[in-house]
């Protein structure tokens, strides 16, 4: 009996373990849970200011109870649930245009299913408003759009600047009588405070607003713009260095540097074609630079209308603050405030009687829109090669009795010494001037240890290579920079190869005028004429001014009252170089090529004033001036 019962307990044991058996079936399966399903999902586009709904269907194939939820869902978007179903509701206004993508997400409680809507949100210029009211005081400071290419700057006065990607306009404004409307006048370049060219009428309006942003419209510029701008946080001041123009020729270097204590000094541009760049000291309270020493005193010569005569005024230039507005890699833009005074006597005359004296004196704000530069180290150097660039200033050489000023060509001759060549218009072969020099981690060390200063190197953008002596604590406030490059070794010159029509490219006037030069191969010359269109376009004057000619490999011209005799170059040539040898007074001047630049030449401009008594410089009575220019032929 228990031998049996043990068989069947075996038995039983094997079925229930699949074991085989003639009548035996399978189990049934466990059902399996699926993710759920979102239908309807496509890209949508709205309108600001307008509303659209899209609905969602939800399901699940096992019937669950289904969530639906939107990762960081935008405030302007909301969600009503009914069943499966979920309905979207669009509604922007225009702080919202642009592309958005939401991330959708389904779930059963176990399964999720993620999807991603693209809505677009488009403009409405219909729902522009037009009753937005501006002042002077919301506006000031800077204003970026999101892409940061498009800027605009306003001083809180009359004046601002346009960065437009990596271009810069400056710009006077004035608000409509409804204050509704921005009316800008802007300049097609940089130009200044007296700036008489004719400017491009345009129109800035707010067409919508939140509480930290405008939506702006300009019209009448080379295209309309449309943005949403959110004022920038006040530029934080650190070194930088910043010029007015990017010229070839010679410009000059700003400078802010401020220190842990707050302390700031500066180089910085004033608004007076006579007086660029002063060296200030101040502190930095919040947003604004103030100078300790608030006045700033300086000379020039005004035409006297009721004698008729020129004469020098001395003004006091009184700074009030300064206020950087706007810094970026490019560009530096900054606000003065200031006034002037007169320091010298009139002679018992009134101010009005000065032609362009009363603008100096009158206290206003003047916004400076600069090129910002970077410091960059040495350039690679080329022993024996000549290169373009204003290493110094001044050099007085009591054999000839000549202060040569504004040294723009160099050879370095070895790694420790270099060679300045003097040159003068009516001598060949020049002076040379040896230096010893370093080459340092960030800049150049030039002259002797007893009288040594550092050379900087500065580049704008990707652009050319500029260099700058520090030589300001010496004669100037001005820190001179001009074009540092190769110089290009030259074919001979003749009058018939030179001859022809150049524009001065570097002249520019508060008109915006256009001067030119006529070198005729008669040996005659229409020097540094000017016209107010382009030279292709305008009828060109035919006066003649000077006698011209090659001599050294230079073109020499001279002025036709320096030799009233003369009929041809070469003999006033001669009176010239004779009155100079009598130590006479008389003016002559001077162009070498040294290379080309695109569609220009660049030249080493050369005048010297033979006989002038130099009241700075007792020693010497002669005065050589050296300068670059940039000229194109025609």
């Amino acid at each position: 009996m228990k031998h049996s019962l043990l068989c069947s307990a075996i038995a039983l044991s094997l079925f229930g373990c699949g074991g085989s058996s003639s009548d035996s079936q399978s189990a049934p399966t466990q059902p399996q849970n699926t993710a759920p399903s979102l239908s309807g999902v496509a890209n949508n586009t709205v309108k600001a200011l307008q509303s659209t709904t899209i609905t969602l269907e939800m399901s699940d194939n096992e019937s669950d109870a289904l969530t639906f939820t939107i990762e960081d869902k935008p405030q302007w978007v909301t969600v009503d649930l009914t069943a499966n179903t979920a309905a979207l509701t669009l509604a922007p206004d225009f702080f919202d245009i642009g592309s958005h993508e939401l991330a959708l997400n389904v779930s059963d409680g176990e399964l999720s299913q993620a999807y991603s809507l693209t809505v677009e949100v488009d403009d409405n210029p219909e729902q522009w408003r037009d009753d937005i009211s501006l002042s002077r005081a919301e506006l000031r400071g800077a204003w970026s759009n999101s892409a940061n290419d498009f800027n605009i700057v306003f001083n809180g006065y009359d004046a601002g600047a346009l960065i437009i990607d990596d271009t810069m306009k400056q710009f006077d404004y004035e608000l409509n009588n409804s204050a509704t409307a921005v009316n800008l006048a802007v300049d097609p370049a940089l130009c200044g405070p007296y700036c008489k060219r004719e400017k491009q009428a345009a129109t800035l309006r707010a067409v919508a607003e939140s509480d930290s942003q405008l939506r702006i419209h300009v019209e009448g510029l080379e295209q309309n713009y449309t943005f949403n701008m959110a004022k920038r946080s006040a530029p934080t001041i650190e070194d930088a260095y910043f010029t007015k123009a990017i010229d070839p020729r010679l410009t000059f270097l700003g400078q802010f540097t401020a220190n842990a204590e707050t302390r700031l000094e500066a180089k910085v541009s004033l608004p007076d074609r006579s007086f660029y760049y002063a060296s200030l000291v101040g502190k930095l309270d919040g947003e604004h630079f103030t100078v300790n020493e608030t006045e700033i005193s300086f000379s020039r010569d005004f035409e006297n209308a009721s004698a008729p005569r020129w004469e020098e005024v001395t003004i006091g230039r009184n700074i009030d603050y300064i206020e950087p507005l706007y810094v970026d890699d490019n560009f530096v833009v900054y606000d003065a405030l200031h006034s002037g005074e007169v320091l010298s006597s009139l002679n018992g005359y009134e101010v009005d009687d000065f032609i362009g004296l009363a603008p100096l004196l009158a206290g206003y704000a003047s916004l400076s829109a600069t090129y910002r530069l970077h410091k960059v180290a040495p350039p690679s150097l080329e022993f024996g090669q000549k290169y373009i660039g204003r290493l110094a200033s001044v050099h007085d050489d009591l054999a000839s009795e000549t202060q040569f000023r504004g040294v723009v060509e160099v050879i370095f001759d070895s790694a420790s010494e270099l060679t300045f060549p003097l040159t003068v218009p009516h001598t060949e072969g020049s002076l040379e001037l040896k230096f010893p020099y370093q080459i340092k981690t960030d800049h150049m060390l030039l002259g002797n240890p007893s009288n040594e200063y550092k050379v900087g190197f500065f580049q704008h953008k990707d652009d050319d290579i500029f260099v700058s002596p520090d030589t300001s604590y010496v004669y100037t406030t001005k820190r001179h920079m001009s074009l540092f490059m190769k110089a290009e070794e030259q074919p001979p010159l003749s009058v018939q190869s030179f001859a022809g029509l150049y524009e001065h490219l570097d002249w520019v006037n508060e008109n915006d005028d256009i001067y030119y030069s006529v070198f005729h191969d008669n040996g005659t010359l229409g020097f540094n004429l000017r016209t107010d269109g382009p030279l292709d376009e305008v009828e060109l004057s035919e006066e003649t001014t000077h006698f011209w000619g090659v001599y050294d490999n230079r073109v020499v011209f001279i002025k036709y009252d320096n030799c009233p005799q003369a009929t041809d170059f070469t003999t006033c040539f001669g009176i010239v170089q004779n009155a100079i040898n009598n130590n006479e007074v008389t003016f002559i001047q001077s162009f070498a090529p040294l290379a080309t630049e695109g569609e220009s030449i660049i030249f080493n401009y050369s005048s010297y004033y033979g006989g002038w008594a130099n009241s700075e410089f007792d020693s010497v009575s002669n005065t050589a001036v050296t300068s670059l220019r940039q000229l194109k032929k025609h």
